[in-house]
């Protein structure tokens, strides 16, 4: 039975110990060396923190990054990525939410942990290194660990201005590592490309699966994805054959026509999630590579990255959505109308989650966690736990979930109640539109398109028209040459909205 994270690392470690487990720009590990280095960090934070405490690892994305991961797991401890471009702010803000005694970190960043004033224990990753293992003390460690304790915090943002900590298991780790390695059929031939940030609870999917199916996963550097050419070029380089990425990279390579020029050559799977994948940049994809699996994948943090799964079989025509199709092992999704019921096909409601997925909460928020992991109001006998994701979806007539959209943007415009990611979808499927966000000015009661591409307003009107009721043809165009991405790579609604909306 696995209990621990750290069982995958020790099985790698003795099954193929020389194996190159982890790559990034500069530096590359084996599963041996990467169990051995963990362990030495392990012995070392020990001494600072106690079994179930937060351990921050504030360094740039990297393999060293990784092994402090593991080292802070091997001290019983729970680990915290930041991002050493976050605004001081906002780390101080994360610091006084998790009341840490402990930041790991380099050489490298060492400044800005000074600029931040932390009154806490910084040790340097270059000098955990150099400790030796106390191979009794992360023995006694390890047998005091059960699969219920956290194994990490991700820190989303919240509506006040507070950023959120979400705080998941080693079981929900656990649960969601073997079902994705199962699900996906991975191997230690995988050679995973991962894009995104160690912040974002997406790439603790690339982490683990390594890790369990004894793979290989290369870093890969962020400043390739703003050119797509070479970013293709890396991937041939190094033979990856799988990649999970966001909408927003893989639209940025069919948008700048990088097919015509190179191709991947080893590339089998092809995962995306985070946003909605627009179908028409979607089947791009698949008819230059058709002999790739594709998958949707679904989820927030709280529910460890994800909860529903898609893998493209079927045709989609250039409107039509790509369904997050049904609920991961082990998991279920219901979703919920405005009375708390089960809806009925092509009804809109809520999409909820329970089950093994869910996180343990948001740390030291007790108020905020208990608005939205809630009792599941299905369940009359016992306490059962659901999470409330905020997201609008509904079942199509062939049973398959489709994301509609959060459930702050549904607005209420001319009498009608109207999903904005309705909109997008029909503008995504026009041919001349690379790139598109749908906002609404409250205050002008208007609908807002920034959009990219070579066609003028009159012309998107006219074929909109043809999916579109009037009351939900939008009132203000801007055309730019690019849509802000946020640190997550994701679209960044919040600045669209700074920008183009009445405050």
């Amino acid at each position: 039975m696995i209990v621990n994270i750290l069982d995958y690392l020790e099985k790698s470690a003795i099954n193929f110990p020389d194996k190159v487990g982890y790559c990034d720009e500069y530096e590359k590990v084996t599963f041996k060396t990467l169990k051995n280095r963990s362990q030495a960090i392990g012995t070392s934070v020990s001494e600072y923190v106690s079994k179930g405490e937060p351990v921050v690892v504030y360094m740039e994305k990297s393999v060293a990054m990784i092994t402090a991961f593991l080292g802070a797991v091997y001290a019983g401890a729970f680990y915290v990525p930041l991002d050493v471009d976050m605004p001081q702010h906002r780390v101080k803000l994360i610091l006084e939410t998790l009341e840490a005694k402990v930041i790991i970190s380099d050489k490298k960043c060492i400044e800005k942990i000074n600029d931040i004033g932390f009154n806490g224990k910084v040790i340097m990753y270059e000098e955990l290194l150099l400790t030796k293992c106390n191979y009794i003390k992360l023995q006694n460690i390890r047998r005091s660990v059960i699969d219920s304790d956290p194994l990490y915090a991700i820190f989303t943002s919240g509506s006040t201005g507070i950023p959120k900590g979400v705080v998941t298991s080693q079981r929900s780790a656990i649960n969601f590592t073997e079902w994705y390695s199962e699900a996906f059929a991975f191997t230690e031939s995988e050679v995973f490309g991962n894009q995104t940030p160690f912040y974002f609870d997406a790439s603790v999917k690339d982490i683990y699966a390594t890790l369990r199916c004894s793979a290989t996963m290369h870093i890969i550097p962020k400043h390739l994805f703003s050119f797509p050419a070479k970013l293709i070029e890396f991937l041939n380089q190094h033979k990856i054959n799988c990649i999970d990425w966001v909408p927003s990279a893989l639209c940025m390579i069919v948008n700048f026509k990088t097919f015509e020029k190179i191709k991947p050559q080893y590339l089998r799977k092809v995962m995306f999630l985070g946003e909605v994948m627009p179908t028409k940049q979607f089947n791009i994809w698949r008819n230059a590579l058709p002999d790739i699996k594709y998958a949707n994948l679904y989820g927030p943090t709280e529910a460890t990255g994800d909860c529903t799964y898609y893998k493209v079989e079927r045709e989609l025509a250039n409107d039509e959505p790509i369904p997050i199709g049904y609920a991961c092992e082990n998991s279920d999704v219901l979703i919920l109308n405005s009375k708390n019921e089960l809806v009925e096909i092509e009804e809109v409601g809520e999409i909820c989650v329970r089950g093994t997925s869910l996180a343990l909460g948001y740390y030291n928020n007790q108020e905020k966690t208990d608005s939205v992991f809630v009792v599941n109001p299905l369940q009359k006998h016992y306490r059962e736990l659901i999470y409330r994701t905020g997201d609008l979806g509904k079942y199509n007539n062939l049973g398959e979930i489709i994301y509609i959209a959060r459930k702050d943007l549904q607005i209420k415009h001319m009498g009608h109640r109207i999903e904005l990611g309705e909109i997008e979808t029909a503008l995504n499927a026009i041919q001349d539109i690379q790139q598109v966000c749908c906002l609404y000015d409250t205050l002008k009661d208007k609908i807002v398109v920034v959009y990219v591409g070579d066609i003028s307003k009159d012309k998107i009107i006219s074929e909109i028209k043809q999916s579109l009721p009037k009351y939900m043809i939008p009132n203000v165009f801007y055309k730019v040459e690019a849509l802000p991405i946020n640190m997550n790579g994701k679209l960044d609604r919040v600045e669209l909205n700074k920008e183009y909306i009445t405050c």
